[in-house]
């Protein structure tokens, strides 16, 4: 998926939602934060924290890249793609996975960190001339995005995890002859304690 935000056209005056960021360090092997995530303006890879909840207008872009544990260097990858998307957003408004993927490709790493993997889950908003905001959701891997409505008590997945686990949602379904539902997916339980935490 891609989005792109015309950058003539002046910011959407009205905000159109509140965010935040919430970052802690999981179980990385080697102790090291592997999640890093790129919030309106800036990158950002701490241990342990939560931004202040901040108003969005039009256009934004929200990031978060969760280096994949495999590897004792996935920061060094989540680090990259974040600051791919800054680069991408401050120069155009406009953020690609063929734009991340080009500007990471064209960067040098040390052999040791070849294999280090990461998941990204973005958000970019833009509005166009009639005053319409559109959202765009680009997601790789299990990094989620989520939804909370003004006045609901409940977040919404807005995301289907790419896991195996939900590919054997999808292969049962058939088997069934049936469509799996969103609703089959990223259940509770189905990968440990952290989907308790997160649904």
């Amino acid at each position: 998926m891609t989005s792109s935000v015309d950058s003539t056209h002046a910011p959407y005056n009205h905000p159109i939602a509140h965010a935040c960021a919430i970052t802690f360090q999981g179980n990385a092997s080697n102790g090291r934060q592997q999640d890093a995530f790129f919030f309106l303006e800036d990158w950002y890879q701490e241990v342990l924290g939560v931004t202040e909840i901040t108003v969005v207008t039009a256009p934004f872009c929200l990031a978060v890249s969760d280096g994949v544990a495999s590897s004792n260097y996935s920061q060094h990858c989540s680090k990259a793609i974040v600051k791919a998307i800054k680069r991408l957003w401050t120069t155009d408004l406009s953020v690609t996975v063929a734009g991340i993927y080009k500007l990471l490709k064209q960067t040098q790493y040390a052999p040791k960190r070849r294999g280090a993997a990461a998941t990204l889950a973005m958000v970019t908003g833009k509005v166009n001339d009639a005053d319409i905001i559109t959202l765009q959701i680009t997601h790789v891997g299990d990094s989620r995005v989520y939804r909370l409505a003004a006045g609901e008590t409940h977040w919404q997945c807005l995301t289907r995890d790419h896991n195996l686990l939900n590919e054997l949602v999808d292969e049962q379904a058939r088997e069934q002859g049936r469509q799996a539902e969103f609703v089959d997916y990223n259940c509770e339980g189905m990968a440990g304690s952290l989907y308790s935490i997160t649904d």
